[in-house]
């Protein structure tokens, strides 16, 4: 069984000349295999209809937004990032292995949010509700005796004055501390 195919694999983050956006940015899905079992873990970046119609064109070099012909330079108000993780068995694995952020009908997963312009990271305000995580479930796949667990993890970040080319970068981090992924999207 894979669990690639569960999230989306592409990202729009940087390069190519031209990119239009369907209401949302994509951060890349990635797929882990740990000692415990693997993971599968990506998402969304939106802002209502703020990423509707947006169009980004490399101008000589440079990034340029625009919106119903109107340069755009910096994000809306805030943006909100929506990041799944779905875990299931490795191939080698037993066939209820699901790693240790998952145990029974709970979760542990912490994240560290940054903005990112070049090769600098400075911290992202989040909203007073910092992680909301919704949408719990398990999956059986009777063929299989197997359960896929699964959360969506949802952070409202202050994005006011945020140039439009700069990174939201979302690092996931396992019960212990050490660090999952860091994930990364930008128009």
């Amino acid at each position: 069984m894979s669990l690639v195919g569960i999230l989306p694999i592409a990202a729009q983050a940087g390069g190519g000349s031209s990119s239009t956006y369907d209401g949302v940015v994509n951060f890349g899905a990635q797929f882990f295999r740990m000692g415990d079992g693997c993971l599968s873990i990506g998402g969304t970046l939106a802002s209502g209809t703020f990423f509707d119609d947006l169009k980004r064109t490399d101008v000589r070099g440079r990034l340029e937004y625009s919106k119903r012909g109107k340069v755009v330079t910096e994000y809306p108000e805030s943006v909100t990032t929506s990041i799944r993780i779905v875990g299931g068995q490795c191939a080698t694995s037993s066939p209820n292995a699901a790693s240790s952020i998952f145990s029974g009908d709970s979760y542990s997963v912490k994240f560290i949010v940054e903005w990112k312009d070049g090769m600098e990271l400075r911290p992202a305000a989040l909203s007073p509700v910092v992680v909301h995580c919704v949408g719990y479930s398990s999956v059986t796949i009777p063929d299989r005796g197997a359960t896929i667990p699964s959360i969506t993890c949802q952070m409202t970040v202050n994005s006011r004055g945020v140039p439009l080319v700069d990174h939201l970068i979302v690092s996931v981090f396992a019960p212990y501390g050490n660090r999952l992924t860091r994930l990364s999207a930008a128009p």
